[in-house]
């Protein structure tokens, strides 16, 4: 009997997730727990492993967006056909078209500006991606409507009959230089002739003869603004024009947070985050407006401490979050930090692990910098930036000597909090960070 495999529900908050890439292949056999694909929300990625044994029957493809609980993929035994969808995912392609005598697919081009055709938003922003003139897909939808499904099966019909993917601009281009497509290589998605590729072949065919190929810059990388670094984009600059958001910047002593880490890691391994999380729960009990959020036109004094701790990821930035921080010992929170991170590492947080912030602490002390402007992470009405320890040369005790120095960063929502609201939290988080042996009580 056909298994199948669906987009899971995350979070609590999830209501859909892209299917953002397939580990194994259409076809392929996969063993019970092997990872078959991964997944992504605007939070966070997730890899779906095989539920159990069989042949993978892929059904909606890279890059598609799905509700929790569509039809992703069926696992079937090894001869069983997989059973028709039921959600209305579009099919992938299981066979190649191998029949010499087959019609060959009508090209991929732009439709005339003016042309009218009836057609789903979906469908539409699919067949702009891939450069094809929706004039020529046969719609199967209410009214002859051409469908998301009618684009996908018109691509993979064009692909099969070798037809070139080309982006309109692109192939207006080469019509105007006289170039021919099928000679150009794309580095658009799926081989796509993109304008880029177009210049590059028109400048490298119109090159004096006396420049060596070699001489011609690489290629640079390109990187999809897609997924987690779009997600991240949109949220920055929402915080950014929804709120005054004003960033003050302190010396903190740090000598005896240094020495107490010393005293205590044989006990407790904690980090220097670890502290600061412990810190600033406290700070925010005593200072309650510095916990809050705005709800539409109430500003809301949160009795929860839920800390985010900024986590560096290689293609973004990920914020798991300690839940009720205020009431947690410094070794409880050592190990749920170390345990957020390797999840945010290893792709294994849910939606909920990484929501429901009230307050986010982001460290970049270990790449060596000192002080910055952290943007807050909405709704969260402030953020702390950490830098680096240093070793300094300050009056201490009205003489001068080397102590340990960290400068720390606090953005506010002017809106909410007033700048002596944040000075005094400041303080009174300095203090404490000054005296950490309050900590351990």
């Amino acid at each position: 009997m056909a298994t199948k495999i669906i987009m899971p529900k995350l979070g609590m908050a999830m209501t859909e997730g892209i299917v953002a890439k397939w580990i194994k292949n259409n076809g392929d056999w996969v063993e019970k727990d092997e990872e078959i694909a991964v997944v992504m929300t605007k939070k966070i990625t997730y890899k779906i492993k095989a539920p159990t044994a069989g042949v993978l029957h892929i059904i909606v493809r890279e890059k598609e967006t799905r509700p929790i609980n569509a039809t992703l993929a069926f696992i079937t035994a090894k001869d069983e056909p997989p059973p028709a969808v039921d959600d209305g995912a579009p099919t992938a392609t299981t066979e190649p078209v191998t029949d010499a005598t087959a019609t060959p697919a009508p090209s991929v081009s732009v439709a005339d500006a003016g042309t009218f055709v009836p057609a789903s938003p979906a469908a539409r922003r699919l067949a702009k991606e891939h450069g094809i003139d929706l004039t020529r897909v046969t719609g199967t939808g209410a009214d002859g409507m051409v469908t998301e499904s009618d684009v996908t099966s018109f691509f993979e019909e064009a692909a099969r009959a070798d037809v070139v993917p080309t982006t309109s601009t692109a192939r207006k281009l080469a019509r105007q230089l006289g170039l021919q497509l099928s000679e150009i290589p794309g580095t658009g998605p799926g081989g796509r002739i993109t304008e880029q590729d177009v210049r590059a072949f028109e400048a490298k065919e119109t090159a004096p003869a006396t420049v060596p190929p070699e001489a011609a810059p690489p290629a640079g990388r390109i990187i999809s603004f897609t997924g987690m670094r779009q997600a991240i984009a949109e949220h920055m600059v929402e915080s950014l024009h929804t709120m005054a958001q004003l960033t003050m910047m302190m010396d903190v002593d740090t000598t005896e947070l240094v020495r107490c880490r010393a005293q205590i890691k044989d006990d407790i391994d904690v980090t220097y985050t670890d502290l600061l999380v412990k810190a600033v729960a406290r700070t925010l009990k005593a200072h309650p407006m510095m916990n809050t959020t705005l709800i539409g036109d109430e500003i809301h004094q949160l009795e929860s401490v839920h800390i985010g701790v900024a986590v560096a990821l290689p293609d973004g930035l990920i914020v798991p979050v300690v839940r009720d921080a205020d009431r947690m010992t410094l070794e409880e929170i050592a190990a749920e930090v170390r345990r957020l991170t390797e999840g945010a590492r290893n792709v294994t947080l849910s939606v909920d692990e990484v929501t429901g912030g009230t307050f986010t602490i982001t460290n970049l002390g270990n790449y060596g910098i000192d002080g910055f402007t952290p943007i807050i992470n909405s709704p969260e009405a402030a953020i702390l930036g950490v830098g680096r320890i240093t070793e300094r040369v300050v009056v201490h005790d009205d003489r001068i000597t080397r102590r340990k120095m960290m400068v720390l960063s606090l953005t506010i929502d002017h809106r909410l909090i007033d700048g002596a609201t944040g000075a005094k939290f400041m303080r009174s988080l300095a203090d404490l960070l000054e005296n950490p042996y309050r900590l351990l009580m």
